[in-house]
């Protein structure tokens, strides 16, 4: 039980940190909501930084977030983003819940 509310604590607090961004627009938001489904597991949530760097908040499995990057490109380029330049940085939402740091575990650059 102690476990669950840490781990719901943490979620909250992520969240949090992740909420508090202006939208960039429609399409920007759209990627973002790919990022927030069911359709993309591994993330938990993601935002917008600038117009040109997404980040994806995960739990770290030790999976290679590298090609967890790659993949969030291919996504990010059909939904409208072909012809801009984007760079994808996963993190690490544990460690931002507790440190507060933004820790990247994977970084990918779109076309």
């Amino acid at each position: 039980m102690k476990r669950v509310f840490i781990i719901l604590l943490l979620l909250l607090v992520a969240t949090t940190c992740f909420a508090l961004t202006e939208s960039f627009g429609p399409e920007y938001d759209n990627v973002v909501k790919i990022f927030q489904s069911e359709d993309e597991p591994d993330a938990m949530d993601a935002i917008w930084e600038t117009e040109s760097l997404l980040k994806i908040g995960v739990f770290n499995h030790g999976n290679h977030y590298d090609e967890y990057a790659n993949h969030a490109c291919e996504i990010i380029e059909k939904n409208g983003f072909k012809e801009k330049s984007v760079v994808v940085r996963v993190v690490d939402l544990k460690k931002l819940a507790e440190t507060g740091v933004w820790v990247v575990l994977g970084k990918a650059q779109c076309r």
